[in-house]
């Protein structure tokens, strides 16, 4: 989260709207849906009920992206307790885990959605290669799944010698190679 706050809060003012690799989103829409995947984790958290529908990303970004991040953030975390964390929860795809299970299992989203926010905005992100391999492991097992759902876009091949950033990258339909688009 800390990696993601970094590259939300070095976003240009005049970079919201410029265009991620996430097919029909711009940046802010980029930022809502990870603030509105934290309002997620605040209501499984407290046992609530999640909304039917998404939300409206902009309208979660609202006209100060980085205060609703962080306003979001704090109130999330302060509700993730040891009773939260051990809480069971019922997935998309019918799995049952624990909160704490799920959140470990959401790292790969949360790398790669820090990565678009960086592209929309002309932002270089490198990331820890410890947080990386373990979200690759995750990610070999979730990525067939969320394509298989419509949910994540076919895997980008890459050449020999690729790192496990890239790799990550590419297995939920990115293209790291390319480059930050600068402009």
């Amino acid at each position: 989260m800390d990696g993601f706050e970094a590259v939300l809060a070095a976003v240009p003012p005049d970079r919201w709207l410029s265009p991620s690799p996430c097919e029909g989103w711009c940046a802010i829409d980029v930022a809502g849906h990870v603030t509105a995947g934290l309002l997620v984790v605040e209501l499984r958290a407290a046992g609530a009920p999640l909304p039917q529908d998404d939300p409206d990303w902009r309208e979660v970004a609202g006209a100060d992206p980085v205060a609703s991040w962080r306003a979001v953030r704090a109130r999330m975390t302060a509700g993730l307790g040891p009773e939260a964390l051990a809480r069971r929860i019922t997935l998309g795809f019918g799995d049952v885990v624990t909160l704490s299970e799920w959140l470990e299992g959401s790292l790969p989203e949360l790398l790669v959605h820090t990565w678009d926010l960086a592209q929309a905005t002309g932002q270089d992100v490198v990331f820890d290669a410890d947080l990386v391999g373990a979200a690759l492991e995750t990610a070999r097992n979730l990525a067939p799944r969320g394509r298989a759902a419509g949910l994540v876009g076919p895997e980008v091949s890459l050449p020999d010698g690729a790192g496990d950033q890239e790799r990550l990258l590419a297995l939920f339909g990115r293209t790291p190679l390319a480059g930050p688009p600068r402009g």
